[in-house]
């Protein structure tokens, strides 16, 4: 599978370890993802979620480029992409 897009209401921490496991494993090269921020300390959740699928990819020797987006009128979750990069 070339894409995985997902827009699952879960845990910020639980969609990142997904993303990341089916990065490393090779399940698919390039997703989309939303994650739902809580109240507080929204950054501080985005950094830990980088963080956790940055492991996990690294750690499977891939290597990979990640950005996060905020849509301007939604502050409550952030849209992130992940690329393997080939070559």
């Amino acid at each position: 599978m070339y894409w995985l897009a997902s827009d699952i209401a879960d845990k910020p921490a639980r969609v990142a370890d997904l993303v990341g496991r089916w990065v490393a494993k090779g399940l698919c090269r390039e997703a989309v993802f939303n994650l739902k921020l809580p109240m507080k300390q929204r950054y501080k959740e985005v950094l830990n979620c980088r963080d956790k699928i940055d492991a996990r990819v690294t750690e499977a020797g891939i290597r990979y480029e990640l950005r996060f987006r905020q849509l301007y009128h939604d502050r409550e979750e952030v849209t992130g992409h992940i690329r393997v990069l080939i070559g």
